[in-house]
């Protein structure tokens, strides 16, 4: 997981200088990229007749995302990226009996050491490294608008007890509903409606700035969007794996929703309506959301094919042969009536199709 760390009112010039070193480390990777792969810098030694000064760290660093990145062609940013034996975050006592947390990194001029502001919630996350519970990985310079961040990544091994008993919670995963969870008889409801309505408002603003030719004006209308959605994933993705941890659930399962996006059906609903364009449904980040979540939580995920999920009758069995028109599922064999989604998320638990390959 990535715990972003906001540095905390860094002076004017050190600020000056956190750019400059971003501006030479995207300059760098864009001269690299001019070159052939067999010609490209390997060391940091090598590197620096094709960049201006920087700590061979970070240069050892951006060798390293240049080879990652194999498709790229060009960098429109790459920030400075330190890694665990250059980067250290460190606890200190305060003059006031508290603690402050430090970042310290190599500069241009020298190593600096920089007080971070750091949550509850962060701090036990950033206490792992220190005591042996977690691995510290790599830490990226990041600048968003006014203000500079430390992007630190840490890797962390939970073993899962698979011997517990407990309940099984299904997930299934929709436009008009967008999340429906459903354990031992409890359903916990999201609505796709908000997602709705803001895709059609950035939809027609998009519309009106392309007639305007505000192309740069476009880009930013996208970045707050995707910023949007994300954080609506993480607040429903918190609260399903709270709601799973509070029903006793050791095991969640989803569907595998690989290529769900390019059926015949589901291309010409999308023509009609931006609200529920296939090709911006969040499903995937939203299912990742959870999976590490619930790893956190000591909770595992499967995922299970989703072949007649929305068809079968959760408590009988019968399957229908097409799904229902309406938001409710009626069982021609047991009569049962229930919301479609809620029955698909039952049968998504059950694993009626069986676990996705």
């Amino acid at each position: 997981m990535t715990i972003k760390l906001k540095l905390h009112k860094p002076t004017l010039a050190k600020q000056r200088m956190y750019q400059e070193m971003a501006d030479r480390c995207t300059a760098f990777a864009n001269r690299c990229l001019q070159l052939d792969k067999k010609d490209r810098p390997k060391t940091s030694k090598q590197a620096r007749q094709y960049s201006e000064k920087l700590p061979s760290a970070v240069l050892a660093q951006a060798i390293r995302d240049i080879r990652a990145a194999k498709k790229a062609k060009r960098f429109k940013r790459l920030w400075p990226n330190f890694n665990s034996q250059n980067f250290r975050v460190e606890k200190e006592a305060s003059q006031n009996g508290g603690a402050v947390w430090k970042a310290s990194f190599p500069t241009l001029e020298k190593r600096v050491g920089v007080p971070v502001e750091v949550s509850a919630y962060q701090e036990k996350y950033l206490e792992m490294p220190l005591s042996g519970q977690a691995k510290q990985g790599t830490a990226r310079l990041v600048r968003r608008g006014k203000e500079w961040f430390i992007h630190l990544s840490l890797t962390m091994s939970i073993a899962e007890e698979k011997s517990r008993t407990g309940k099984i919670m299904g997930i299934d995963l929709g436009q008009i509903d967008l999340l429906v969870a459903t354990v031992a008889g409890q359903t916990l409801f999201f609505s796709g409606a908000p997602l709705a309505y803001i895709r059609r408002r950035f939809a027609r603003l998009r519309h009106s700035l392309q007639k305007a030719r505000a192309y740069r004006a476009i880009k930013r209308l996208g970045d707050k969007e995707h910023r949007w959605v994300t954080d609506v994933n993480h607040k429903i993705s918190r609260v399903v794996v709270k709601f799973a941890k509070s029903q006793g659930v050791i095991l969640i399962r989803m569907e595998n929703l690989k290529g769900v996006r390019w059926t015949t059906r589901q291309r010409k609903v999308q023509k009609r309506d931006h609200g529920r364009n296939l090709d911006y449904w969040p499903y995937y980040q939203l299912q990742q959301f959870i999976k590490y979540k619930a790893a956190l939580a000591g909770t595992r995920v499967e995922f299970v094919n989703r072949d007649n999920t929305s068809l079968t009758c959760s408590r009988c069995g019968e399957t229908v042969k097409s799904r229902p028109q309406g938001r409710w599922f009626k069982c021609p064999r047991c009569k049962e009536t229930m919301h479609v989604d809620a029955n698909a998320a039952s049968n998504i638990a059950q694993a009626i199709s069986g676990l996705a390959a």
